[in-house]
């Protein structure tokens, strides 16, 4: 179990819209630059940085597109 925060992207739930991307207020997500199932380019979580504020969470409207864990709460 890591014991910092960090964001899960489902890539086959996202739609690609940036929204979680532009949100970020730590610049830890970015354009996977790869299609998934569905014929969307993805988002992905740079491997480090995030402060686990849930905006990106907030920010997505696919409702399980994004999770983040945070070693103080449970997932979002």
């Amino acid at each position: 179990m890591e014991d910092k925060p960090y964001p899960t992207i489902f890539e086959d739930e996202c739609k690609g819209c940036g929204r979680c991307i532009a949100a970020c207020p730590k610049s830890v997500l970015q354009s996977s630059g790869n299609l998934n199932k569905r014929g969307y380019v993805y988002a992905k979580y740079s491997g480090e940085g995030c402060s686990g504020c849930f905006i990106c969470f907030y920010n997505c409207p696919e409702p399980y597109a994004i999770e983040v864990y945070r070693p103080d709460k449970e997932a979002a």
